[in-house]
């Protein structure tokens, strides 16, 4: 006898949960609980900016604060280059990357969590390190149920632009 799909996935829902699925192999999601959540910033307005004499701000950074005041969180942020953060990225120096990454990005070396925004840009996304799941699906849960509209319209005044 033939199991239905809702049996196929109700078994490798169990399968997965029995085995410890979704895994960290480096334990980020560990990690950030004990030391915080280190954030490489690509400065792409109105995703993430710095004006002279005012902290770093836009949607994306306002959405990683909320994240991590959420869950008790302490963060640090890192300015600087989409290809130097990402190749740190891989190699876990950083816990996640924002600034206006999309889906289809060149760098397949590391992490994505799921598009949670469409722009004519393409499919916004966070990065994060290869192979974190559990870390990965932490923030896509946070960013399911995000108000996106709001902090795209907080970013945007933050960072002048309209």
């Amino acid at each position: 006898m033939r199991s239905s799909t809702p049996e196929r996935l109700a078994a490798a829902a169990w399968l997965a949960c029995s085995c410890g699925l979704p895994r960290d192999p480096e334990l980020t999601g560990e990690r950030v609980g004990l030391h915080g959540v280190r954030v490489g910033v690509v400065l792409e307005p109105p995703w993430a900016c710095q004006r002279p004499d005012r902290p770093l701000a836009g949607a994306e950074v306002d959405l990683v604060r909320e994240f991590a005041r959420a869950r008790g969180l302490d963060l640090t942020f890192t300015i600087g280059g989409e290809t130097r953060l990402l190749a740190a990225l891989r190699r876990f120096e950083f816990d996640l990357v924002i600034g206006g990454l999309v889906a289809d990005s060149p760098y397949d070396d590391v992490g994505f969590t799921r598009a949670y925004h469409r722009t004519i840009d393409g499919e916004h996304v966070f990065a994060v390190p290869p192979g974190e799941n559990a870390w990965t699906m932490q923030l896509e849960a946070y960013l399911a149920g995000a108000d996106i509209d709001v902090a795209l319209a907080r970013g945007r005044k933050e960072c002048g632009d309209s």
